[in-house]
């Protein structure tokens, strides 16, 4: 029997510092490890070769570090930094494109984790191996080896590696909730995890710009939704309760499942506030690295408050229609408000600035932890982006380098959430206090041993702010 499995995107699959690799710490490995499981024989987890995809920046510059030392000087800026990237990049390309990462793994079963980084509600349903090997070619174009190119559709290689490891034959038809539906046949599914959604509107941060879902009569067809970066209220009811429905149709009736709420992601550092504030909201979204003191509207990329509110309130319908929805089924499915978690951790928007580690006190000691070993931390961790000073963590924590992303110790408090739920759904081995927190602190590496080149990118950033902010533009 197995007792946990997983399905989502991004933050279930574990997703760190703008690449998936470190797939042995994501969540639901947290709770497996919890519950008494061994990675990943009774908790089976998909591997990334190399650094993973598709740009793996913690790597990126501990590698660079090497080559530049601790300090960039601007010739360097120049002229060796972009070499170097773009030789880390060549890398990468290579190895997924035409090299190990390209061929059929070595596993050929099932996976327990099914959380590929990047998919929507209706992707769990649709997207197959065949569709993810046509997106692959399409993409590809008649260059094979781009330059400054990451590997091309890089979400769907992710994805075929994750659906059919082994591109068996007859698999390449198999969605996410069809894999499921081979574990419940070989092996029956104690307790299921479902979270999506936050791809339903996580581009409007990422792209600094709104391209709203308005028509609800609008195609399946995964590349063609992409056009839009903010699904509609009502087609993301009918898709999540198709998902429900879908799944509903797969476990059997006493497999108990839990479903996660979607984040608020104007929250994450990925953007930063800037002023005026009035309370809740401020009245410019820039970059991550947009500073009050230089941030131009005219010149730099940006969403205005109305539109921030926008999203809100889009994702607040989103975890309106999952509270409905799962409230329509069995005792046996449960809720798990992540949205609000993040609410409660925010720094700016709870005017927390003059004290950033007030949010994950007040936090645990709601929950009677006040000394939980995350708050023994120095300083400690909030989910403001991560600043290094002198080779030492200066603020931040809780998220990873991407600014999207949670870090190791950030997915450990996901995991936590999902564990007190459990806890009291009566799923056995699941008490919060089994998370062994000394264990999943070593393992972060941002807290470990932060890189040091990302205090020179952040400094960088910020003082030539309007310029990154073009090079962003051309990126994206």
């Amino acid at each position: 029997m197995a007792k946990l499995v997983a399905i989502g995107d991004s933050l279930t699959q574990g997703f760190q510092s703008g690449a998936i690799y470190r797939t042995d710490w994501s969540f639901p490995a947290i709770i497996a490890r919890s519950m008494g499981l061994e990675l990943p024989n009774d908790f089976r987890i998909p591997r990334f070769p190399g650094s993973g995809l598709p740009l793996n920046i913690e790597e990126a510059l501990r590698w660079m570090k090497t080559q530049l030392g601790a300090d960039i000087d601007l010739s360097e800026w120049i002229v060796r930094f972009p070499v170097l990237l773009g030789r880390f990049i060549d890398e990468i390309e290579d190895l997924y494109e035409r090299g190990t990462g390209s061929r059929p793994a070595a596993f050929g079963g099932v996976y327990h984790n099914l959380g590929v980084w990047g998919f929507r509600v209706a992707d769990s349903f649709t997207i197959t191996p065949n569709y993810c090997q046509k997106a692959i070619e399409n993409e590809e174009g008649w260059i094979q080896d781009d330059f400054l190119g990451l590997p091309t559709a890089s979400m769907y290689r992710t994805a075929l590696r994750v659906l059919n490891p082994k591109l068996r034959r007859e698999r390449m038809d198999w969605t996410q909730l069809d894999n499921l539906k081979q574990i419940v046949n070989e092996e029956g599914v104690e307790n299921l995890i479902l979270w999506f959604g936050a791809n339903d509107c996580l581009g409007t941060v990422l792209d600094l710009e709104l391209k709203d879902m308005e028509d609800t009569n609008v195609t399946t067809d995964a590349i063609a939704r992409r056009k839009w970066n903010l699904t509609n209220s009502q087609v993301f009811h009918h898709d999540f309760t198709q998902l429900v429905e879908k799944v509903k149709g797969i476990i059997p009736s006493d497999t108990k499942v839990f479903v996660g709420t979607v984040p608020h992601v104007t929250i994450p550092p990925v953007t930063q506030g800037i002023p005026p504030f009035d309370g809740k909201y401020f009245q410019y979204y820039g970059r991550f690295f947009a500073k009050k003191e230089n941030f131009s509207p005219l010149l730099q990329k940006h969403l205005e408050r109305q539109k921030i509110q926008q999203i809100d309130a889009r994702v607040d319908s989103f975890n309106q229609s999952i509270r409905d929805i799962v409230r329509l089924q069995s005792n046996n499915w449960h809720v798990i408000d992540t949205c609000t978690i993040l609410d409660a951790l925010a720094v700016k928007r709870n005017e927390m600035l003059d004290a950033p580690a007030r949010p994950l006190i007040d936090y645990y000691a709601a929950r009677g932890l006040s000394d939980h070993p995350l708050l023994r931390l120095s300083p400690i961790p909030s989910i403001l982006r991560l600043d290094v000073r002198d080779g030492n963590r200066y603020a931040g924590g809780l998220f990873s380098l991407d600014c999207v992303h949670p870090s190791t110790i950030g997915y450990g408090i996901v995991a936590e959430a999902f564990l007190s739920v459990m806890k009291q759904a009566g799923v056995s081995d699941t008490d919060p206090v089994r998370i062994n927190w000394n264990e999943i602190i070593a393992h972060d590496s941002l807290l470990q041993v932060p890189p040091l080149l990302w205090e020179n990118i952040i400094s960088a950033a910020e003082k030539n702010s309007i310029l990154w902010d073009i090079i962003f533009r051309v990126i994206y």
